[in-house]
């Protein structure tokens, strides 16, 4: 035995770990004590340090034991590069998430604050940016198959995810021509998607001057406050300069009643002739 050797206990605590996670590692094979007494007392080495610190260093990179047991049985340059190769990849892919995570977190919380914010039923006339939209087209509700349209949604979801949308649910999109012809039902269904997204059918909704409507109520009223918004338009002397897009302020992630759901309804507007946009914000009275 060498002249530094340690009982499990005193070996745990320079370690920094309990103890029964050392008779687990014994138990598995992954870090066996150095001698075991007659008396069943373990005892380690302080050689072993530095196998109990290099357990350790893969364990905080979430490497199952079995895995690390594994390397262990054959180390080298080569297999240390490989198994970090694979981490780092491990972890990008996990930096990934958070980061949709965030992204997620931070659209739900701007969300609620403007909701908070604006007069429900005011309409006001803002700048909007540019906005990439990953969209799939609305099912014909004359021969609608609700689970074909379910699954529909959830693949744009899924995908817009993945690809940086920190989307809850989809927004919807009436085309201009159909509001031309007063046909409000939606053409299709959107997630913001970050610019130069490819992969998936994109819209784009432009930059510039919209009327924007902040609507409470039930997605089945949803249509007629976009004739409201339409029709608003109209009367003010605008010209409808191309779609409506519908998105959810407040919905069923922050409120069980379907009538207080806030609906922020945006169309493109000009005026007739005009280069200049109107001012920033202008509210219904």
């Amino acid at each position: 035995m060498e002249k530094h050797s340690f009982k499990t206990a005193e070996f745990a605590a320079l370690c920094g770990v309990k103890k029964d996670t050392l008779l687990h590692y014994d138990h598995i094979g992954l870090l066996k004590p150095q001698k075991v007494g007659e008396n069943g007392y373990r005892y380690y080495s302080a050689r072993q340090l530095a196998a109990y610190d290099l357990i350790a260093a893969l364990r905080r990179l979430d490497t199952p034991l079995a895995e690390i047991r594994d390397y262990l049985t054959r180390r080298s340059p080569e297999a240390m590069l490989t198994l970090l190769k694979e981490k780092e990849a491990a972890l990008e892919a996990e930096r990934r998430r958070l980061d949709r995570m965030g992204a997620l977190l931070r659209d739900t919380i701007q969300g609620v604050r403007l909701a908070q914010s604006v007069q429900p039923g005011e309409i006001r006339v803002e700048t909007l940016p540019q906005l990439w939209c990953a969209v799939v087209k609305a099912p014909d509700f004359d021969q609608f198959e609700e689970s074909q349209y379910l699954l529909h949604i959830r693949e744009l979801l899924t995908w817009a995810r993945e690809n940086g949308s920190p989307s809850q649910s989809p927004g919807d999109i009436i085309c201009r021509e159909h509001l031309d012809r007063e046909v409000l039902r939606e053409d299709y269904y959107y997630c913001p998607v970050p610019p130069g997204t490819t992969g998936w059918e994109i819209r784009i909704r432009p930059a510039g001057t919209y009327g924007v409507l902040y609507h409470q109520g039930s997605y089945q009223s949803e249509y007629e406050a976009c004739r409201r918004l339409r029709d608003w338009a109209l009367e003010q002397g605008y010209e409808i300069d191309g779609d409506l897009y519908e998105e959810d302020l407040v919905n069923y992630t922050t409120s069980a009643d379907p009538q207080s759901y806030l609906l922020k309804l945006s169309l493109k507007i000009r005026r007739p002739g005009d280069t200049d946009p109107p001012p920033a914000q202008q509210r219904e009275e």
